[in-house]
Formats: C-alpha cells, sequence, structure tokens
C-alpha cells in the first residue's frame, strides 16, 4: 500500500512538472513544474476596486480593469487602468486602447499568429523621460518607436528586445522569460491562469485582466497591491515656452514638432499626439505662426518610408493654441516647401523651389504663383526665407537676388540682384541680407543697398539642402546674429554678433559648447533663433560622426552676453532639428500718445512707428493700415511709406478714420475723429508749383508731373482702399477704374505729395 502510494505521488509529480500548459493559446512544454500550482487559481483580495480606477480609457456602460505587473523590483509595480465599452470586446481591444491614449504605456506585439495576436512585452515610462523605445539584440543605431503604443514583430522573438531606458518598466520574453495570464469575471471567486490570448479573451462587465509577468521563467503570484495610474494628460498649453520643427528621420519618419515648456519639459511631437499620430510631410524645413495659426512647410509631401504616422503634405496648417490640426496640402503650386510669411489677416505667401505662391488664408486655397518669382529651375532659382515689412514682402530667390513683393496687389516691384544666404528685419526696421561674407543693408522703401564685409569669417550657405539658416534678428537689441563658418560645407564654432547701429562686429560672441573628444556638438539646421520675449539666443545642436551619432542633440540657452544659461539633452533619436519658433502671445499695444481727436485746417502727420508696439514681435514690422474714412470728401487719409498717418483737408466737415494695426497676424483696431476746420486751396496751389496731375478730371491716361524722383505712387478710393500702383513714365492707366473721386499719393526723394483726382 505504501509502495502504490509513493508510486502515485511520484507519478502525479512527474506529469505536473512536465505538464503540457498554454501560454497565450500556444502548447508549451517547456515550462518549469515549479509554477504549476499557479496555473490553476490563485486566491487574491486586492486593495482596490472599480471606484478606486483613476485612469478610463474607452466610453460606454461596460466597465473593465486591466492590470501589468512585472515583478521587476521597480515600484510602483502593478499598475491598473480603467477599460470602458459598449458591445462587444477582447483582451486585446482593451490592451490596445490603452496603449494608444497612454502614452507611458508600450508594447511588443505579434499580430496574426493561428492563436491571434501574442503579447511579447510591455513597458511604462516609470521615470517620465518619455524615452519609449526598444532595441532589438542590442542594436542602439536603429531603435524601434512605437506607434500607438505598438512595437510589431513577425516572431517569438520577444527575448531579443530591451528596452532604451533602464529605468523604465519593461518585460519581455518567449524561450527564457514570459507573460502568463490571468483573468478574473464577475461570477468568478478567484484569478484564475488563462490558457487563450488576449485575442480570444472576451470581456464581461466587472473583469479583471492581469498581465504577470514570469522573468527566467520564474513564477509569481497576482499582487494583491494595486496601484492606479493617474491619467495620462498631454501638453495641452503651448505659449510658455517655445516649439522645435523637426525634419525627422528621412525615409522612417515625417517631420514633427517638439515643445520645450518653461519649466524644463521636452514635449515631444506635440502634433502628432493632438491628431491621432498624424505629422508633416518629408523633410519639415520650416515653421511659422501667424495670427492663431501654425504653419508647416515640408520639402516633400510625405516620407515613403514612414508606416508609424500619417503624412499631412507639403503645408500643413495647424491651431497654434492647441495643435489641432486645420488644413494639409500636398501640393503648394507643383514645387517642394520652403518657408512662408503672412502677409494680412486673409493672406500669405508660400515659398517654394519654383516661386512664390499666394496662400488664402481666410479660405485655406493655395494659389497663384506670383509674376516673375518663378524660373530659374527646381534647386537653382528655389525661394528661401522671406520677411513681412510694414510695407513690403521681401523674399531671397537663389541666384536672382532679393524680390520684394508689394503686397496691396502682388506684383513683383523690384529685384536687388546678388547671391544671398537670408534675410531679417531689425530693431529699427532695416532690412538685411547676408552672402558668404559680407552682410548688406536694403533700406525698407528706396531698396538703396549698402554692404559690409565680415572681417575674417564666412556664412554657410544652405541653398544646396536648403535650411532656413542662422541669420537672426533681436527685436530687443539692434543686433543681428548668425553662426561662423569654415567653408560652405563646414560650420564653424562661434556665434557671430554685429551691431546694426554701430555697425561692428563681434566675432567670437559665443562659443557654440562641446567641441573637446573626438566627436563635436554641431549645428544643424537653422541652428540658431532669438527669442523675441527674453532676448536669448536658442542654439541647437547634434553631435558630428555621421550615422547613430546623429541621436545626439542638444538645446542650449544663450544670454545677451553670450553665456550658455541652459542646456536641454533631447531623448536619443534622429530628431533633426530644424527651426525654433516662438509663441505669439500678445496683441499689439497703441501707446495713449494716439489722440482719439484732431483738427486739421492744412495737411498734417501722425507718426505711428512710435505709437504702436508689441512684446513679442518685431515692431517696426507691423503693417499699418487706414480700413475705413466715414467722409473721404472731407478729409483724405493715407499711410505713406514711412509709416505716418498723413491727413488732408479737403472740405470741411468731420470723418472717423479707422486704423489698423496687423503684427504678425494679430490685429487691433483704433477710431481717430477728424474735424476739417478749412480750405487747403492755398497749400494746394504752392504744392501745384513742384508737383502736379494732369488731366484731372481724368479718362484714361493720368500724367504726374515733377521735378522730383518719384519713388512709389498709390492711388486709393473713396473708402481708403488701394486701388493702383502701376506707373510707366511718370504716368497712370486709370481707364479700368469706376467713375469717381480718389485721392492719389507720390512719395519722392523730397516729400510725400496727395491731390484729389476724378475719374469721369
Amino acid at each position: 500500500m505504501k509502495k502504490f502510494y509513493l508510486f502515485t505521488v511520484l507519478f502525479l509529480f512527474t506529469f505536473f512538472a512536465n505538464a503540457q500548459i498554454k501560454v497565450q493559446g500556444v502548447p508549451r512544454n517547456d515550462i518549469p513544474g515549479t509554477i504549476s500550482s499557479n496555473q490553476l487559481n490563485t486566491a487574491v483580495t486586492t486593495n482596490i476596486s472599480f471606484s478606486d480606477i483613476q485612469y478610463w480609457v474607452g466610453s460606454g456602460t461596460n466597465e473593465a480593469a486591466f492590470v501589468v505587473q512585472w515583478n521587476d523590483s521597480k515600484n510602483p509595480d502593478a499598475l491598473v487602468w480603467g477599460f470602458r465599452w459598449n458591445g462587444n470586446a477582447t483582451g486585446e481591444d482593451m490592451l490596445k486602447a490603452i496603449a494608444q491614449a497612454d502614452h507611458r504605456f508600450f508594447t511588443l506585439l505579434y499580430p496574426g499568429t493561428q492563436f491571434g495576436t501574442a503579447i511579447g512585452g510591455l513597458g511604462f515610462d516609470l521615470n517620465g523621460q518619455n524615452t519609449n523605445a526598444l532595441y532589438k539584440n542590442g542594436n542602439t543605431t536603429y531603435p524601434l518607436y512605437p506607434v500607438s503604443g505598438i512595437v510589431n514583430t513577425a516572431a517569438y522573438d520577444f527575448d531579443d528586445y530591451t528596452a532604451a531606458d533602464a529605468g523604465d518598466h519593461w518585460g519581455s520574453g518567449w524561450y527564457n522569460s514570459y507573460w502568463s495570464y490571468w483573468v478574473k469575471d464577475p461570477t468568478d471567486a478567484d484569478f484564475g491562469y488563462s490558457g487563450v490570448g488576449a485575442s480570444s479573451r472576451v470581456l464581461q462587465n466587472g473583469s479583471w485582466d492581469v498581465w504577470n509577468f514570469n522573468p527566467g521563467m520564474n513564477s509569481f503570484p497576482v499582487s494583491s497591491t494595486l496601484t492606479p495610474v493617474s491619467s495620462y494628460v498631454a501638453s495641452t498649453n503651448f505659449t510658455n515656452g517655445y516649439f522645435m520643427v523637426n525634419e525627422e528621420w528621412f525615409g522612417h519618419t515625417n517631420g514633427s514638432v517638439n515643445f520645450i515648456d518653461n519649466n524644463g519639459q521636452v514635449n515631444y511631437r506635440v502634433y502628432s499626439n493632438a491628431n491621432n499620430n498624424h505629422a508633416f510631410g518629408a523633410t519639415t524645413q520650416y515653421g511659422t505662426i501667424y495670427g492663431d495659426k501654425f504653419y508647416f512647410v515640408s520639402k516633400q509631401a510625405a516620407d515613403g518610408g514612414d508606416t508609424q504616422y500619417t503624412p499631412g503634405g507639403r503645408l500643413v496648417v495647424a491651431n497654434a493654441q492647441t495643435m489641432q490640426k486645420i488644413a494639409g496640402f500636398n501640393n503648394i503650386g507643383g514645387g517642394d516647401g520652403r518657408s512662408f510669411v503672412g502677409v494680412n489677416e486673409n493672406k500669405g505667401y508660400i515659398g517654394a523651389s519654383n516661386g512664390i505662391f499666394v496662400f488664402d488664408i481666410a479660405n485655406l486655397q493655395v494659389g497663384n504663383l506670383i509674376a516673375g518669382t518663378g524660373g530659374g529651375g527646381q534647386y537653382a532659382g528655389q525661394i528661401g526665407n522671406m520677411i513681412r515689412s510694414s510695407k513690403y514682402v521681401f523674399a531671397v530667390k537663389q541666384s536672382a537676388g532679393i524680390l520684394v513683393i508689394d503686397p496691396a496687389n502682388d506684383t513683383l516691384i523690384n529685384t536687388i540682384p546678388g547671391a544671398f544666404h537670408s534675410i531679417v528685419q531689425a530693431k529699427d526696421g532695416s532690412i538685411w541680407a547676408i552672402q558668404d561674407q559680407k552682410v548688406v543693408n536694403i533700406h525698407p522703401t528706396t531698396f538703396a543697398t549698402t554692404s559690409y564685409n565680415i572681417p575674417t569669417t564666412k556664412y554657410l550657405g544652405s541653398w544646396g539642402a536648403w535650411n532656413a539658416g542662422s541669420f537672426s534678428a533681436s527685436s530687443k537689441q539692434n543686433v543681428l546674429y548668425w553662426i561662423n563658418s569654415i567653408n560652405s560645407f563646414s560650420s564653424g564654432t562661434q556665434i557671430v554678433k554685429f551691431d546694426v547701429t554701430t555697425k561692428t562686429f563681434n566675432e567670437n560672441f559665443a562659443a557654440i559648447p562641446g567641441q573637446t573628444g573626438t566627436y563635436k556638438q554641431i549645428p544643424y539646421g537653422a541652428g540658431l533663433r532669438v527669442n523675441p520675449v527674453s532676448d536669448e539666443l536658442i542654439l541647437n545642436t547634434t553631435e558630428s560622426g555621421f550615422g547613430a551619432h546623429y541621436q545626439k542633440n542638444w538645446i542650449h540657452t544663450i544670454n545677451i552676453s553670450g553665456t550658455i544659461t541652459n542646456t536641454k539633452i533631447l531623448n536619443d533619436y534622429y530628431w533633426f532639428p530644424a527651426l525654433a519658433v516662438f509663441p505669439d502671445n500678445t496683441l499689439p499695444a497703441v501707446s495713449n500718445t494716439f489722440p482719439s481727436q484732431v483738427n486739421v485746417n492744412s495737411t498734417s502727420t501722425i507718426d505711428l512707428k512710435t505709437i504702436v508696439s508689441d512684446e513679442d514681435n518685431l515692431s517696426s514690422a507691423i503693417v499699418k493700415t487706414v480700413k475705413s474714412n466715414s467722409n473721404p470728401a472731407a478729409v483724405s487719409a493715407v499711410i505713406n511709406a514711412n509709416d505716418e498717418l498723413v491727413l488732408t483737408p479737403l472740405a470741411s466737415g468731420t470723418a472717423d478714420i479707422r486704423i489698423s494695426f496687423n503684427s504678425n497676424g494679430k490685429v487691433i483696431e483704433k477710431i481717430l475723429t477728424v474735424n476739417s476746420t478749412a480750405s487747403t486751396l492755398a497749400t494746394a496751389e504752392v504744392k501745384k508749383i513742384e508737383f502736379s496731375i494732369y488731366p484731372n478730371p481724368v479718362t484714361d491716361i493720368l500724367t504726374i508731373k515733377t521735378q522730383e524722383k518719384i519713388l512709389n505712387v498709390s492711388v486709393y478710393d473713396a473708402s481708403g482702399k488701394l486701388v493702383n500702383t502701376q506707373l510707366n513714365n511718370s504716368q497712370i492707366n486709370v481707364s479700368t477704374l469706376p467713375n469717381g473721386m480718389y485721392i492719389l499719393k507720390a512719395v519722392t526723394d523730397k516729400g510725400v505729395y496727395q491731390q484729389k483726382l476724378i475719374k469721369k
């Protein structure tokens, strides 16, 4: 009897020690027998109930709990989420929904097996570093990044994966470790081991699912201590900090944008997070905020190698406050994307490899090519940076020079020849362009140029593989900055400062850090921009050496003394940062010195340059416009080339003049009441001696007579709207204008003249 009993015990031991169990539906006989006691059921009294769960994913009347237990000695260990749904749902549905919603949770899955999707690895960003990535077989050169929280594989190779961040929760395996699956439904008294996988697990209202990792094939009981996961909250405040637009990893991912907040937190891919894993186009090189919209420009519409993110096109328009997508455009006129500049509340210009195209901001439509801005070939006549002054748009065109465009009628009015790389506007309103070894001052209205040679260093051009370049201007000081270069292909190690007022160079203003050792820090993309509020320089660098070295990226903050005050180290990835962009939070402000009412009995001027400013934009670039005139028969109101409001009394009466101030797309308006109390006949007669127009009234051709050099001429209708600027040998063709009264304004080299004309 004792022998029989002993035989029975040995038989049962052998059976359990070699019993075949199922792991996610797959029969296994290699699981050690020591875990068999935990494979039937386990009585667990958890420390929480459904009411304690903090983070619920999904919506519906049914609820289930989802637990992941890593058993890795990192705390908190066993984390719990909640899942809500209607209709039917599986354990796989719950896992994927949580992985997509919670950007801290990431998974390794093998979909499409005969047993459904196999769960190979589960991880959690425990230290809040946003470093969710996996290395396969120790390959740190090409990390695998989860999309919607998932990295997919096509084999049971789960043992080959490790987490990029050793501080995260991570467990994966199949042969050396594995995930056991425990479930409990409302009618079950205890947790039971599930032999089926997540795809076959049918959830019930009140179900519990526990993924319990067995590292080294060692078993652990389901923990009685569960920690509710706090809700994942993506950054939605994009006002306090700055953006970094990224080219991203060509052949792998489309463009993206990160946000660095003032608390030092780097928020990665904020546009993709806000738009269900949508991205920009391929090689995103430019971004700018105008009004309440963010414009992202990419060279191509999509990166064909990106299987992770949905491409957005060559131009993507997003809400600057929320990052929500507004529109995307694959075609921006037939060329590749380069740049964007806002012109007024309703219009912008797209710079492309084949010219400048009008963009209808109000209706979100790409318009026509501006005549004269195209030509030169795809990579021989491309458009670079563009700026909007208070009067004109200045655009750099490869090989051709600086194009000057009148935004009132989208007309190319001048070309300043030369081989330029970039263009900016200084605090005092002067326009500056840069060449290989000189900076060139361009008068904002006459377009006359003056060159200043850079003493010893050069500027690195970027037409071959275009980027926006490091040439930057301060909005607080009258200075310019850029990064020097050794030659046309290699950047230097110094930031150069140029004083616009004194015309002096400091070629050693600040040093680029990280210049010791084999591999150096080198600027990438534009590399340098100036924060318009703090006046600090933002310098982005990567590591020399090509290949995997480009995963190393830094963002440095440099004060006005040239000292580095802060350094951010980005998570390892091939970001290829292109350009820093700063939020536009404030409206322009009009000084109390701007009158609400004036009396005029002769031509008077009000200097608008000195009465309007903007805390986070260049005040000299604010566009001033006469939006309306309630009584144009009494008073003419125009704004001249010097940003002066010119009031000319035409008859006795009162007029309300509405003035618009547009600072980078943010607009405020002021009303000026003008009382006209006297005739201006005597003044007009005096001016006719040196300036006159005839015939008046006119039917078709109006001639201007003056001994002075005419710089530009404008014709305004009775409401103050600009209707004509075309001057040909001192003559203007007005034949197409409707009959009525108009105001002609001419700017000469000696003054500004205004006269009333009648079209009949």
